[in-house]
């Protein structure tokens, strides 16, 4: 019983916290297999609709509430930039491999700290989760 209330609680927070970020247009699911991806949480929005999967590891959860917000408010906020995103993707074939193996790291790495830098802002006006922990 514990584990479907994780899923519902956090069900509950991600519906709240779209809304207060306007990205309520977006279908999200989580999926209940843990992240195989190095970092706490990942998202994976859709090419060409408005749905995305969100994907949790394990230590996730045992993360303090301030953390977990922090990292859901950044999971959200690259639904809000996915579309850059792909625009900037679309430029791979044009530059060639050797200018983008050279820009698209440097892409990532300031679009995620733009995002982090937002995610800090923003998070301490979403509630603390209260994920029943493992």
């Amino acid at each position: 019983m514990a584990r479907r209330d994780r899923w519902t609680a956090i069900d509950d927070w991600l519906a709240e916290a779209q809304q207060t970020l306007n990205l309520a247009h977006w279908r999200l699911s989580v999926a209940r297999d843990a992240s195989d991806v190095d970092a706490w949480a990942d998202i994976d929005p859709h090419a060409q609709n408005l749905t995305a999967e969100l994907r949790l590891s394990h230590d996730f959860w045992r993360q303090d509430s301030e953390r977990q917000r922090l990292v859901l408010t950044h999971e959200l906020l690259h639904l809000a930039t996915c579309r850059t995103d792909r625009v900037v993707e679309t430029l791979e074939e044009a530059l060639g491999k050797v200018a983008w193996a050279v820009y698209s790291p440097q892409y990532e790495d300031a679009s995620e700290r733009m995002i982090d830098h937002l995610a800090s802002v923003i998070a301490q006006h979403l509630p603390l989760p209260n994920f029943p922990k493992p």
